[in-house]
């Protein structure tokens, strides 16, 4: 999905990781396909680093993969590679500046995180690395880890065990040190990882879906606090201790950032989101006639505008195309050129929608700038009505651990009433699934979810100057000064 709608409406996922490890081959293409399977997760840069056993060799490039690794030329043959797609939330937006992954000799490390880091420097050992030694907090990591094999004498399953327990936030690690492949979830398990086999090649990546598009065979998710490697000695596996650490795995993954064909915690991203819709379908119904169709706005929302359709008895209609490859709207100058870009990438289609009453259904809503060009453009399409249905709560809080929405009083639902949503956004009337409804959809144990985007209430500490604290600010402010750390 090169050219999907990761714009200002969506929250914006940090990364993808990946990593092979198999019989000396050239791994690169491998991680390269698994790479173009994770392509929703980041279209900023790309970079793959091959281990030849004592050295790492990477190439980085800006863009989708096929921008950033139109080939892969300069990268050998080797028992072991990692690779990263990135949309950057930490430190910079350059492109290039944050690529990962991170790579650094001496001794030879290569290491792809995905999520985020709270106040990484106050993390132990970040005040012993040099201004100019670190950016990003993916750098620190890798910094830290290699302090640890150097000064204290380390092999690398013992660094991540000494350094990462000191760490606050969110990381799914795939790490290599040209010899073996490691992966690792933090302890409250935040953003996903996966490990599979393709023959006698071990896999891992972000998303099953990856596993399985390069022909692999899913084996299983790594818990919460895993580290596990791989590598001539065959797989082991050991766990971080972190004390009381509650799994907090994010529910946004079933709503909006994972695959559909994905698994997560062995459940079906596709059934959560139809389930999803479905639940909308009972909890917001739109009555009265002539009957409405439904529209999702693609690409992500189709699953549960499916799924909304089947409860009500209503179409599913295609009343919005992608005609092409359109750019990102949220990067744009100004309002007037955001709406021009929305249109370059979505075309509405009068004879699936005039003279209709329309339910558009989404799977959720941050800032609403896409949002607005898109229901103006059904209302020009001819459509009578536009009932806007979001598949998931409202999005008030935000997010420290990987994903990008911005400060509270960005977030449209965090200063802004229903009807007040649906003056704002051109719609007759705005909805929003209730969270327990979506944590029902999404499964499995309701306390091993976070969900502080949607609640305020967060599973670690959070960072002091995060929310806005004028008196007489607007709404958000409010909500924000309510947030806690469970």
């Amino acid at each position: 999905m090169n050219d999907d709608l990761r714009d200002a409406d969506k929250p914006r996922e940090a990364c993808g990781v990946a990593g092979v490890w198999g019989p000396e081959d050239l791994h690169a293409a491998v991680v390269r396909e698994l790479l173009v399977a994770l392509q929703h997760r980041g279209q900023e840069s790309a970079g793959i680093a091959v281990g030849t056993g004592d050295a790492l060799v990477a190439r980085h490039g800006a863009g989708t993969v096929a921008q950033a690794l139109p080939d892969l030329d300069g990268l050998p043959a080797g028992p072991v590679a990692v690779g990263h797609v990135r949309y950057a939330t930490h430190g910079t937006r350059d492109a290039l500046a944050g690529a990962q992954p991170v790579v650094l000799d001496r001794p030879p490390l290569a290491v792809a995180h995905n999520g985020t880091l709270v106040d990484p420097h106050t993390a132990p050992g970040a005040d012993a690395l040099a201004p100019d030694e670190w950016f990003t907090d993916s750098e620190l990591l890798a910094r830290l880890l290699l302090d640890a094999r150097t000064a204290g004498g380390l092999d690398t399953v013992a660094a991540l065990h000494a350094v990462l327990p000191g760490l606050k936030g969110a990381y799914a690690l795939v790490l290599s040190d040209g010899r073996n492949l490691y992966g690792v979830r933090d302890p409250h398990g935040f953003r996903p990882l996966a490990v599979g086999r393709r023959g006698d090649t071990w896999l891992l990546a972000s998303e099953t879906a990856a596993i399985t598009a390069v022909g692999g065979e899913v084996v299983r998710e790594l818990e919460p606090g895993e580290v596990l490697s791989i590598g001539a000695h065959g797989t082991s596996s050991s766990r971080l201790e972190v004390p009381d650490a509650k799994t907090a795995a994010c529910l946004f993954e079933y709503v909006y950032f994972a695959r559909a064909d994905s698994q997560l915690a062995g459940r079906s991203v596709y059934q959560a989101r139809y389930r999803a819709g479905q639940a909308l379908a009972d909890h917001a119904p739109v009555e009265g006639s002539p009957r409405p169709v439904v529209v999702a706005t693609p690409e992500t929302a189709r699953v549960a505008a499916d799924g909304y359709a089947e409860r009500a008895g209503l179409t599913v209609v295609q009343g919005l195309l992608r005609p092409g490859q359109g750019g990102r709207s949220f990067i744009a100058a100004d309002q007037a050129a955001r709406h021009h870009a929305v249109r370059r990438k979505l075309s509405p289609v009068p004879a699936a929608v005039a003279g209709r009453r329309v339910v558009l259904v989404d799977d959720s809503l941050v800032r609403g700038t896409t949002m607005r060009a898109v229901a103006r453009m059904l209302r020009d399409a001819g459509a009578l009505e536009v009932h806007l249905r979001i598949a998931s709560p409202p999005y008030r809080w935000s997010c420290f651990y990987g994903i990008d929405t911005g400060r509270p009083e960005e977030l449209l639902a965090a200063r802004l009433s229903m009807t007040e949503l649906a003056e704002q956004l051109d719609c007759d009337s705005v909805a929003f699934l209730s969270l327990d409804r979506l944590l029902e959809a999404a499964g499995g144990d309701r306390s091993g979810y976070c969900t502080a985007c949607l609640t305020g209430r967060y599973p670690t500490a959070t960072p002091a100057a995060a929310f806005p604290a004028a008196p007489g600010a607007e709404p958000s402010t409010a909500l924000a000064s309510q947030a806690t750390a469970e």
